[in-house]
């Protein structure tokens, strides 16, 4: 190709520190300028979105709700965007990204319409299902961040199984490499230096069920004597999870990070690195454990079987039992040549399959096969 594919990412924001918005940032800032022209269109502005204007040219659509006379009018602005700087891919995120980038791409004159799917589900109501379903008929291709999510979307979508596709998210290795982070904010903590730190890393939100944790956390505390328990995230469920670590007798043995430092000054930090997600698309989280050479344990939600390798790289249990949770947690802080060695293996995985320098690669050869296959060439 002679000409560099146009592409223009549609997203609600990537102002927050949620999986999608800290990846398409990623994606962004790595797409090779030399055969890509980026284009992102955000519905509120933010400093990263910002900072982003480095590697595209940014958009900002100021929209609430996609049914609505604002919402009619960018739609039609953003057509008009498309058409006038000739935009060969539309690639969209997030719930109404994806409705307002296919009714906008729909009429104009881009190559290639796909719609991102990067969970199970918990936010569909039936509304929201007829409408993806009215949608799918003009949508080029089905992104999934998963084979679990792919499923889920050829089961509940009734779209063909040749129509979905599935890249994996990446992580980059270096920036949460063994030994990177400041060990001094976990000490800040009041986390004791000799204590065996098990850790979850995500916001306080229904879907990622803390209260799991804390519950299996129970049960390691009364085996391990050195066990610590450290919460990495913020939300409003903080004060009920607090509330809950007293009641199980454990509050003087759980760390919350209220916001300071960042993820990867725990990992540093770690023994073991946890999730008890209820519902997952593909974890950024259990990315960065493995970068930092953790073993994992975590429930089977979405795909987290498909990034751990079960008996490997750490341990995936059935979502819902405390004590399951608990097993390999409490086997691997009494085993230390377990964890280390699972830990290692854990890296070298990531190392493998999620390296972000490959999966961006995934990512352009995946455009860059849809722009051939538009312009009617082999791809």
């Amino acid at each position: 190709m002679t000409d560099k594919v146009r592409i223009l990412y549609c997203i609600d924001s990537v102002g927050y520190e949620a999986g999608p918005d800290r990846q398409l940032a990623e994606i962004i800032r790595r797409l090779d300028k030399a055969r890509f022209d980026v284009h992102l269109c955000c519905f509120e502005d933010s400093p990263r979105m910002r900072q982003l204007g480095e590697h595209c040219t940014p958009l900002v659509l100021p929209l609430v709700r996609a049914y609505s006379p604002n919402g009619i009018r960018q739609i039609c602005r953003l057509r008009r965007y498309i058409n006038q700087h000739d935009i060969d891919i539309v690639h969209n995120f997030l719930v109404k990204a994806n409705i307002v980038g296919v009714l906008a791409a729909r009429k104009s004159k881009c190559r290639a319409i796909v719609s991102s799917r990067r969970d199970l589900g918990f936010w569909l109501t039936p509304l929201y299902l007829r409408m993806l379903r009215y949608l799918d008929r003009y949508t080029t291709r089905l992104l999934a961040n998963s084979q679990r999510v792919k499923d889920f979307v050829v089961k509940t979508e009734r779209v063909p199984r040749d129509r979905v596709d599935v890249l994996y998210n990446g992580v980059d290795m270096t920036s949460y490499a063994p030994g990177c982070g400041d060990p001094s904010v976990v000490r800040s903590l009041g986390v004791p230096d000799h204590a065996k730190l098990v850790g979850i890393v995500a916001n306080f939100r229904p879907v990622k069920d803390h209260a799991l944790f804390l519950r299996a956390a129970r049960s390691v505390a009364d085996r391990v004597s050195d066990a610590a328990f450290v919460l990495v995230g913020t939300g409003a469920l903080r004060g009920d999870l607090g509330r809950l670590a007293e009641e199980l007798g454990i509050a003087g043995r759980v760390f919350f990070a209220d916001g300071r430092g960042t993820a990867r000054d725990y990992l540093g930090r770690m023994a073991v690195g946890c999730l008890s997600s209820e519902t997952e698309g593909f974890s950024n989280a259990l990315l960065e454990y493995m970068a930092a050479g953790l073993p994992v344990a975590a429930t089977d939600a979405g795909g987290n079987a498909e990034a751990v390798e079960n008996g490997v790289t750490g341990f995936i249990v059935p979502h819902g039992n405390p004590a399951a949770l608990a097993q390999p947690i409490i086997e691997l802080l009494k085993d230390d040549n377990k964890r280390i060695q699972m830990g290692r293996q854990s890296r070298a995985r990531c190392r493998r399959m999620f390296e972000i320098g490959d999966a961006v690669r995934r990512f352009e050869d995946y455009y860059t096969g849809l722009a051939a296959q538009a312009a009617g060439r082999p791809s």
